[in-house]
């Protein structure tokens, strides 16, 4: 992984390849945002992979399995908001 200041992004934004790794933007020495391509990436596969949400409930049935060797729906199933 590559980490690259705010202030050089536009430079290395016109440079930038598909192919390359994913690169770390940095604002005085801090991470602040990560640039990567999502071309071959569906929107809703990135939204679930950034949902805090969605992790936690992936997180909560990987625990589930590993302890008790099974997964219930009901402990994964978040019901919609009225």
């Amino acid at each position: 992984m590559k980490t690259v200041e705010i202030s050089e992004i536009v430079s290395l934004l016109e440079k930038y390849d598909k192919n390359e790794q994913p690169l770390i933007l940095t604002r005085n020495g801090q991470p602040i945002a990560a640039l990567f391509s999502v071309e071959d990436i569906d929107l809703e596969t990135l939204s679930l992979s950034i949902n805090p949400k969605f992790i936690s409930i992936i997180e909560k049935s990987r625990k589930s399995q590993k302890e008790e060797g099974r997964i219930f729906l009901e402990d994964i199933y978040l019901p919609s908001k009225p």
